[in-house]
């Protein structure tokens, strides 16, 4: 359905339960440490990172893409996400692999799979909500590349030319074969669920499951992004914006599905502890809440220790504790050289 108006209408009274009991719902367990699924998730991004390059290069040149072999590298990412999620939230978090567009899309295909983990998605759908996550931009390598870079505001026509990337996105993509579930994310993952988004201003439940969860993912990764225009914030200061947005610009069970997948201290998060030490989230298991084990990198007067020590918080009243969230780039620490 389109609409041509864009004052925000009342959301459809939907039930994500009643939606996802069309579905086969599969239970999880973490099968790994964090450890040693880094590794291999390193890898399949890596590679992952590696093929979409050049798939990239065939979008900006018009060549007819080919996507072959991005779907195996995208499954052995969904495996990984399915024993261990917490070794991908670590790489989806990383801000310096590579520009913002591209580390953006590989950022929101992974965040995209964890909460498909999170909804008991089966392996399928899983990977298909991955390969829509990672192609939902796709439209942004069309538009020009002074108006991706500008640190200004975007004027009224500005605007409305960077929206036109959803359209873009489908004519991109138009040469490969790509699930209808894919399709629709790069339509309409910038529809808002009080029907206040673009391009057709859908509501609730016109618009498809995944691009309401594509959404999330994307205004997520972008917020705690450094981009051209805007500086990024810490991870807690973004989950209350989205905690702030549900019911409005977004369902609010997939909202809280998201946080639970993602957690209140995500793996690579730096944070000051009430001793002045400073640490790095090393693992974390949902439904740990603000517990998560933590690997201690420096002392109390910031000076880096000579040996790391892995601790675990107890919540005890008198014990070290977290005291704040710190930047990723703290201390001048290294996010990808802390574990």
């Amino acid at each position: 359905m389109n609409h041509t108006s864009a004052v925000p209408r009342a959301t459809s009274d939907i039930s994500l339960a009643n939606e996802l009991g069309q579905r086969t719902i599969t239970q999880y367990s973490i099968s790994t440490d964090l450890a040693s699924e880094l590794r291999v998730g390193t890898l399949a991004y890596v590679s992952i990172q590696q093929e979409f390059n050049r798939i990239n290069k065939s979008i900006k040149s018009g060549n007819p893409l080919q996507i072959e072999r991005i779907a195996p590298l995208l499954k052995a990412l969904v495996e990984s996400i399915i024993r261990n999620p917490a070794a991908g939230v670590w790489l989806a978090r990383l801000k310096s692999k590579s520009s913002y567009a591209h580390r953006h899309c590989i950022s929101c295909a992974i965040l995209c799979a964890v909460m498909g983990r999170q909804l008991g998605f089966d392996k399928e759908s899983m990977y298909r909500l991955s390969l829509a996550g990672l192609f939902m931009d796709s439209g942004k390598m069309l538009l020009p590349e002074s108006l991706l870079r500008k640190t200004e505001s975007l004027s009224p026509e500005e605007q409305q030319e960077t929206q036109r990337h959803t359209e873009l996105g489908l004519n991109a993509v138009a040469s490969a074969v790509l699930p209808e579930e894919v399709l629709q994310v790069i339509r309409h993952h910038h529809e808002r669920f009080d029907g206040s988004g673009y391009p057709d201003q859908l509501v609730g439940s016109e618009i498809p499951l995944y691009a309401r969860i594509a959404g999330i993912v994307d205004c997520y990764d972008a917020m705690t992004s450094p981009r051209y225009y805007a500086t990024p914030i810490v991870h807690p200061e973004a989950i209350m914006k989205l905690a702030g947005w549900r019911k409005t610009l977004f369902q609010k069970e997939l909202v809280d599905t998201f946080i639970q997948a993602i957690g209140l201290y995500p793996p690579g998060s730096l944070v000051e502890l009430t001793s002045g030490e400073v640490a790095v989230v090393s693992d974390f298991k949902v439904g740990m809440g603000r517990k998560p084990e933590l690997t201690v990198i420096l002392d109390a007067n910031k000076n880096r220790l000579s040996r790391k020590k892995a601790i675990k918080l107890t919540g005890k009243e008198g014990n070290i504790d977290i005291a704040k969230n710190l930047p990723p780039d703290a201390y001048n620490l290294d996010p990808e050289a802390l574990f």
